[in-house]
């Protein structure tokens, strides 16, 4: 019995020795090389950390190391940024953050991952910004735990720049307008192609400007006005040559007051949000049979021309919505049938008219390609697609070439 005991003994201290030396092994192995190596970025300038607290696992959950430097005073400098809103980037090791920029006024914004880069620039001057980036996972860790402390300093001198998508545009087409910089104001453009909405971006705003298939051509001067910036923008236009197509006279069905008091007043209303990404998409997969602009001859007359795409879509077919956005009208009227309208965001609405069957609910949030309706027989499926009360052509956004798809990640 003694013997059995003592070799147990001399096994657990062989056991412990063994496992303690594996421990140490793997202690003196574990190196600074176990934290996060990718930069934390600031203007593509690398921030170098002024303190740390990390905790490494060694051996599971038992043993751990620890690299420590407590947060000191030490400020980088980044130097001036002039020609564009410098960018934090978090590498993929961040799990969560803590981001203070200081301007020179004193005031103070916080933010953390998700909007560390929203901030808007309202002043020239020298401004500090502190970051802590963690490393933090709920389970048990297999890698390093713990957080990095950056501050740095550093100056803005920008001065505002108005950028178009284009400087000459076709009747039908929309041009995006960029305003960035340091902004002490909101924007508004003063034009006779029609209302324009800004949207804030990453660095100032953009907004989109309608170009109907009836907008007088040539120079087209604009005055854009934010805080005390005052600048005239010129925008050429020309002339579509859209063709002409015989159509049937419309049956006098009535209605006209009923759609004016339903439809109108959502031409000035909507989301300031963007709420569209990418391509717009067909509502239905029949053919077009009236393409946007075209002008339509009854009995050789002169009698309109299209504000839209007529599709000849299927009986019965299931018709969708063209880009994401929320639903402000689903119902229907007598002149135009089934109608859902879906605002996009920034004055940018999809109007479906000639539905048979309406599925979509006003309130409704949909995605591109969800299902609003069925097409009939009743009447033709029309697709217009408006920035506030101006038509534009619908093809252009389908196609990816619009200037709703102007650099659409600001």
């Amino acid at each position: 019995m003694r013997k059995l005991l003592l070799w147990l003994v001399m096994v657990i201290v062989m056991v412990a020795l063994i496992l303690g030396g594996t421990a140490a092994f793997l202690y003196s192995r574990t190196g600074e090389d176990s934290l996060p190596q990718e930069a934390v970025t600031f203007g593509d300038v690398t921030l170098e950390p002024n303190g740390w607290d990390w905790v490494v696992p060694v051996l599971g959950d038992s043993v751990n190391k620890t690299y420590q430097s407590l947060t000191n005073l030490t400020v980088q400098k980044l130097g001036t940024f002039t020609d564009a809103v410098p960018q934090l980037v978090l590498p993929a090791w961040v799990t969560r953050a803590e981001i203070t920029i200081t301007a020179p006024d004193g005031t103070s914004w916080s933010a953390g991952v998700e909007d560390c880069n929203t901030y808007t620039y309202t002043q020239n001057g020298d401004y500090d910004i502190v970051v802590t980036a963690y490393h933090q996972e709920n389970e048990p860790p297999a890698d390093a735990q713990g957080w990095y402390a950056y501050h740095a300093s550093y100056t803005m001198q920008l001065t505002p720049t108005v950028t178009l998508s284009t400087e000459r545009a076709t009747q039908g087409s929309v041009v995006a307008i960029m305003l960035s910089g340091i902004l002490d104001g909101e924007p508004s453009l003063e034009t006779d192609l029609g209302s324009v909405w800004f949207r804030k971006t990453t660095s100032g705003y953009m907004g989109y400007i309608p170009v109907t298939y009836n907008a007088e051509s040539g120079a087209h001067v604009m005055t854009l006005t934010c805080g005390s910036l005052t600048q005239e923008v010129t925008l050429t236009v020309s002339k579509t040559e859209y063709g002409n197509a015989a159509v049937e006279a419309d049956e006098e069905t009535g209605g006209a007051e009923e759609f004016r008091n339903a439809i109108w007043p959502l031409y000035t209303t909507g989301e300031g949000e963007k709420l569209w990404s990418g391509a717009f998409q067909r509502p239905s997969a029949g053919a077009v049979t009236l393409s946007y602009g075209v002008v339509q001859m009854v009995d050789g007359q002169r009698n309109g021309q299209a504000t839209g795409l007529t599709y000849a879509a299927d009986p019965g077919e299931t018709i969708t919505a063209p880009q994401s956005g929320k639903v402000v009208f689903a119902g229907t009227l007598t002149l135009t049938g089934g109608t859902v309208v879906i605002d996009h965001g920034c004055g940018v609405k999809s109007y479906l008219y000639g539905l048979q069957t309406v599925t979509a609910e006003q309130g409704q949030s949909v995605s591109t390609g969800d299902a609003v309706g069925t097409a009939g027989e009743e009447h033709d499926l029309i697709y217009e697609l408006r920035i506030g009360n101006k038509s534009v052509d619908p093809d252009q956004a389908i196609l990816g070439s619009s200037g709703l798809q102007y650099r659409e990640s600001e």
